[in-house]
């Protein structure tokens, strides 16, 4: 039933005019900003991590932003399964893929570490449409009762859902096969991290990175997915971290932690997080009853 669902819903909105699509997701920005409270002091408390001499209104008009940008991501990805192997490669300008095919030709596979930034799902398919078999580790996906379906449409385009319960020996099993794995390392479903300095702040970060590069010797790729205007994306992969450069995993942990936290700065209005990434201090903590009224306003 979910998947009927779930084909359904996919019809549904790749039925629909790109142009409607788009502009019915900009429209909902203003119910996410009004209606899920939480999502926005979450979000506003991690802008005062990042930018802390902005005013709280103009923090505000970027949780705006960055909710608009997740109400398209979300659009975007119900019309994944139907568009073309032609529509998507043309929708998508691609900087740094021989950094991709430079590691993977190495023989070890290769960590594709990411965050969420534009369309993470849409680089994902990407890949897969490149001839390669990617593992992504994902969590629960639009509800428990969604999650199933979503995943076997992910299999069909030559994604492999991994657990975060399956722990390494999936990723290993991968890498072993010369095939890239993917880590969308800002997510919240790592249940043992390290800890590293993210925006000038402790955070605790994915171990999997720095562990598995060590253990295996894959070398680390860094990128995103922007969203450059409705419907056009660009891809950016960096050049590769190599794990035979850095002391210790710790030390390698930090420079993707770091070069993760370039990605995001330069491109906060698109940074679909909506948790408290650190501890409240008295910089972060919601705003007065009467203060949230005057935003909302």
């Amino acid at each position: 039933m979910s998947r009927l669902v779930y084909g359904w819903l996919t019809a549904l909105i790749s039925g629909m005019p790109a142009w409607l699509g788009y502009l019915l997701a900009d429209l909902f920005t203003e119910i996410h900003f009004r209606f899920f409270p939480e999502r926005r002091h979450a979000a506003a408390a991690n802008l005062a991590v990042l930018m802390p001499r902005v005013s709280r209104r103009e923090r505000m008009k970027v949780v705006r932003k960055m909710m608009r940008s997740y109400n398209r991501m979300m659009f975007e990805f119900f019309r994944l399964p139907h568009l073309s192997r032609e529509e998507l490669l043309g929708s998508v300008e691609v900087v740094g893929k021989e950094h991709l095919e430079a590691a993977l030709a190495r023989g070890r596979g290769v960590i594709l570490a990411s965050s969420h930034i534009g369309n993470w799902e849409l680089a994902a398919v990407m890949v897969a449409q490149w001839g390669y078999t990617l593992h992504a580790v994902a969590g629960v996906q639009l509800g428990r009762w969604l999650s199933g379906a979503v995943r076997e449409t992910k299999s069909e385009l030559s994604i492999q859902t991994v657990s975060p319960e399956d722990g390494f020996r999936k990723l290993l099993r991968a890498l072993q096969h010369n095939d890239p794995i993917a880590l969308v390392v800002d997510g919240d479903i790592y249940n043992h991290g390290v800890e590293v300095e993210f925006f000038g702040r402790p955070y605790s970060f994915p171990a999997g990175p720095g562990q598995l590069a060590q253990r295996t010797g894959a070398l680390i790729v860094c990128g995103y997915c922007e969203r450059v205007s409705p419907g056009r994306f660009r891809i950016v992969m960096e050049k590769p971290l190599d794990p035979a450069a850095f002391a210790s995993t710790a030390e390698l942990n930090q420079a993707v932690a770091s070069t993760v936290e370039r990605h995001i700065r330069e491109h906060v209005d698109q940074w679909c997080i909506f948790r408290p990434m650190w501890e409240p201090s008295a910089a972060t903590a919601p705003e007065p009853a009467g203060e949230a009224r005057r935003v909302q306003a």
